[in-house]
């Protein structure tokens, strides 16, 4: 089975531009230009001065971005044209980049901790002296408890220097949190399906889609300019969107049909369209006979899933199951069913994976025009003229293989690979980790390195179990971050990262319908005494003798992988900042290819091979085909489920200090029901806290927000809020936090979190 592997509208101008200079004298009879006329013209025509290529960091879709400096700042930000995930368009996060630059509150040199734990108190320290005091922190901790006691968090376009250094330390325990916290179990589902994922820049073709089934995929609101733009687009050409989700989202808006399934019965009403798929005979059967394995399993398995039962599960009349799977198999193979990208609710989640995978490989559009598309690596064809025939040069980014730390062999601490078989041993689980810290078990962890992430704001501990049950196990927390974000309060050393607009970075080689290369350069040169990651990591390594690892710097290695393009592409990289391989087949049914699969029957798997071997020792969670399991439901009265997501001016937990995002959403609301919020007596921004029924924990005061928007058994608030860190002027103790209250259960199959599963009670305020 083919792994899972770690790559796997507001325009803003932070400053007016100056005047343009009027020389000379005005021509006889000419007329003055007005107050408008020349503020136009001053808006319009100014000194964009000089340019830097990168890539954004606002979040980890990595627009291309060109950032304009003049007189040494940068004044403004612009999409690059020629980059596919973008094409010159930047969304509110990626115009705010500035604000990371010049935000007030950003990290400026290293700290060492001075006060207790969580006071906030540090010392001014130098790079030097901050990493000798984690090197001598370090070689304690490995002396006394070996070299995976260290786990490694990381987060971020810098993580692979700090892959480096974990592995050079010798522990196994590095997490990518993006796949416990996000992504794991729609990737688990999909590779069990097809043999390859869905990845972080998906494969579906928005753009010339007919027919869109989204499952909780916000895809006008999440906000990836790309996806955004394409599934627009495709509305404009009149395709249809289904949108399923108890939220009525952004995407729900433009929606043909909106379902507001009941909480954690998605994978019901899939199970319900392929019923009557396979019942009236709605199946492409020419593709599944050649390219699909169990179709006959599949056909016996879902007898049960009458519309009928789906209805009673989901709350979606029978009627509307039946036209759907009709338009859907109508327009098909031009059509998409699409998985979130958050896939961490309920717990059966790799199940209802499979079950979106298993409904678009029954209309046959893997490989064609607005369904799914294959990506390819950026690879070029060299001639060999001493041979006959021709060489195929794959791009990397990765150093030699020699020149890298081999990769631990001891048993990861949070059970991936092991207790949790087909969770990715190079990805880890970071719920795992923190239950392994808590517990001792299998084996201390007594030192973080975090890099890029916040424990605190974006874990399903929540921060008083984190506090008062994990972070005393912990002899070192190193935060390396731009921000000084709520784990710092709790970090022994805080060493700060240049952030992106600053430093240079190992070029982004994505893989994609057609792939590309794009490169990341220094607009300005550090403001501040802070260094990137490639640096950062090399001082730590020196400090434990693992120095040779980096001996060539950042520049050398973006330059090697440079190197390996031809020469006319060299040119156009450094001239467009990314450059973009045509020779690939995005579609290749259409274009009358043989299709290939990694899976172990070497076709699409209806039923998975590999579940029903792990079926027979683990039981039924593994069942072969998609197994249903009915969400827990509250046993109190006026309790609701608590869900949670992003806003299109946010991203994850660190943009909420951004000053210019922060005057278009400055604190997250709770959505309730109006007719719930009316039978409780609350009012439209009336404060609220919400208590979690489980933990006992109670939220900061949050401003209620009634809507027609949402169902009656679920509340609904923008993650990333109620921040605890008192250096961040503009988040402190705005909104709630998700994290404290959001439930700590796990998906079975692929061990990521299952957040969804809490519930709350919603409490009045008293002024």
């Amino acid at each position: 089975m083919s792994k899972i592997t770690r790559r796997a509208f507001i325009k803003t101008s932070a400053v007016a531009s100056s005047a343009l200079a009027v020389g000379g004298l005005l021509p006889k009879q000419s007329k003055a230009k007005s107050k408008i006329e020349r503020y136009d013209e001053k808006m319009t025509h100014y000194d964009k001065g000089k340019t830097a290529f990168t890539y954004c960091e606002m979040c980890f879709w990595n627009c291309g971005v060109v950032a304009h400096i003049r007189d040494g700042v940068v004044h403004k930000l612009e999409g690059n044209r020629c980059n596919p995930n973008n094409m010159g368009h930047l969304c509110a996060k990626g115009n705010s980049g500035i604000m990371s630059l010049y935000d007030p509150n950003r990290l400026k040199y290293p700290m060492i901790r001075t006060g207790k734990r969580g006071e906030g108190k540090f010392k001014k320290a130098t790079w030097e002296e901050a990493f000798d005091y984690i090197g001598e922190k370090l070689k304690g901790i490995i002396n006394k408890y070996g070299e995976k006691s260290v786990a490694s968090f990381l987060h971020g376009t810098g993580e692979e220097p700090f892959i480096i250094l974990s592995h050079a330390i010798g522990t196994p325990n590095v997490i990518i949190p993006a796949y416990s916290q996000c992504m794991g179990s729609r990737e688990i589902g999909w590779v069990l399906t097809y043999g390859t994922g869905v990845s972080g820049h998906s494969t579906f073709d928005f753009k010339n889609s007919k027919y869109i089934i989204s499952f909780g995929r916000n895809l006008l609101g999440a906000l990836q300019v790309r996806e955004a733009e394409d599934v627009t687009e495709a509305l404009a050409r009149g395709a249809k969107l289904v949108y399923c989700d108890p939220r009525f989202s952004e995407t729900a808006a433009k929606a043909h049909r909106w379902l507001p399934v009941k909480p954690g019965s998605d994978l019901a009403l899939i199970l319900g369209l392929i019923h009557v798929l396979i019942r009236d005979q709605l199946v492409n059967m020419e593709f599944v006979k050649k390219y699909c394995y169990g179709f006959g399993e599949l056909a016996e398995y879902v007898k049960q899933f009458t519309p009928e039962w789906a209805y009673q599960e989901t709350g979606i009349d029978i009627k509307t199951i039946e036209a759907i799977a009709w338009e859907f198999a109508k327009y098909a193979p031009n059509v998409v069913a699409v998985p979130p990208r958050r896939f961490s609710r309920y717990g059966n989640d790799t199940q209802t994976s499979r079950g979106i995978a298993i409904l678009n490989a029954l209309v046959g559009n893997w490989g064609v025009p607005g369904g799914i598309w294959e990506r390819s690596k950026y690879a070029y064809i060299v001639a060999n003229y001493n041979r006959s025939d021709c060489d195929i040069k794959e791009i990397e980014f990765r150093l030699p293989k020699e020149d890298e730390p081999p990769k631990p062999k001891a048993e990861r601490a949070d059970g991936a690979g092991t207790l949790f078989p087909l969770a990715p041993k190079g990805l880890g689980r970071e719920n795992g980790i923190i239950e392994a810290t808590k517990n001792e078990n299998p084996y201390p962890i007594k030192a973080w390195l975090l890099y890029g992430t916040n424990p605190i704001g974006s874990s399903s501990i929540g921060k008083n179990k984190l506090v008062e049950e994990v972070i005393p196990n912990l002899d070192l927390i190193v935060d390396m971050d731009i921000i000084p974000n709520d784990i710092s309060m709790y970090a022994d050393v805080v060493l700060p990262e240049s952030v992106y607009l600053e430093r240079y970075d190992l070029p982004h080689i994505q893989k994609d319908a057609h792939p590309f290369i794009a490169i990341r350069e220094p607009a300005v040169k550090p403001l501040f005494d802070t260094k990137g990651a490639w640096d950062i990591a090399k001082g730590i390594a020196e400090r434990l003798g693992h120095g040779k690892y980096f001996e060539k710097s950042v520049e050398e290695r973006i330059e090697e992988v440079i190197a390996q393009l031809p020469k006319d592409k060299q040119k156009e990289l450094k001239e467009k900042g990314v450059v973009i391989y045509e020779g690939v087949e995005p579609f290749p049914q259409a274009a009358g290819k043989e299709l290939e699969f990694k899976t172990p029957s070497k076709k699409i798997e209806l039923y998975s091979t590999k579940l029903a071997k792990l079926y027979k020792e683990k039981g039924d969670d593994y069942y072969p085909l998609p197994k249903y399991k009915s969400a827990v439901q509250p046993r109190e009265k006026d309790v609701y489920r608590l869900l949670f997501g992003r806003v299109p001016m946010h991203t994850h937990a660190r943009t909420q200090n951004n000053k210019m995002l922060a005057e278009i959403y400055p604190e997250n609301e709770v959505w309730i029901n109006e007719e719930e919020a009316k039978r409780l007596g609350f009012d439209e921004h009336d404060k609220a806290v919400l208590y979690s029924v489980s933990t006992k924990i109670e939220s900061e005061p949050i401003k209620v927000k009634p809507t027609s928007r949402i169902r009656k058994d679920c509340i609904f608030i923008a993650h990333g809020f109620g921040h605890i860190s008192k250096f961040l002027d503009t988040a402190y103790k705005k909104g709630a936090s998700d994290s404290y209250l959001c439930s700590d259960e796990v998906d079975s199959v692929s061990g990521a979190a299952a957040f969804n599963n809490a519930f709350v009670k919603i409490k009045r305020v008293r002024s």
